[in-house]
């Protein structure tokens, strides 16, 4: 999986360190907490919001960067977002992986070490958007 930001007004996407795949996988699996589904990422959002208290709501603001139909575009359209929360929740993640060794071994179970270095860079890339009042997505590839 590959994960980008897009910014308002500028054409190019922007690519994370490795693609961002662990990130994106991290985010698909926080969207399914609730349902009944196991997974260690799962766990790790799980605890994440429990233990310290990350909201949920910009981390699992993307879609599919490819739209096939107006269903696509309209979803994709809804996807935009005002980058400092986004930014702030990605440094809270980060930090929380990096201190709390429970959600380390979670990450580490979920095949997510990179999620810290991908998080913190993504909220690197939401400075200038942020600045410039300008709004992003997230948008990923299978």
């Amino acid at each position: 999986m590959q994960l980008w930001l897009e910014v308002e007004g500028i054409p190019a996407r922007l690519e994370l360190p490795g693609g961002g795949s662990a990130l994106v996988a991290f985010m698909s699996f926080a969207v399914s907490r609730g349902f009944g589904a196991t997974h260690p990422l799962i766990a790790l959002a799980d605890r994440l919001h429990d233990e310290h208290r990350l909201r949920f709501g910009p981390l699992t603001t993307f879609y599919e960067a490819e739209a096939e139909d107006a269903e696509d575009r309209e979803k994709l359209e809804l996807a935009w977002q005002d980058p400092a929360p986004l930014a702030r929740d990605l440094e809270k993640l980060a930090a929380a992986i990096e201190s709390d060794g429970m959600c380390a071994t979670l990450a580490r179970r979920g095949d997510g070490e990179s999620i810290p270095l991908e998080a913190r860079a993504l909220a690197g890339l939401l400075a200038g958007p942020a600045a410039d009042g300008q709004r992003v997505r997230l948008v990923y590839a299978l």
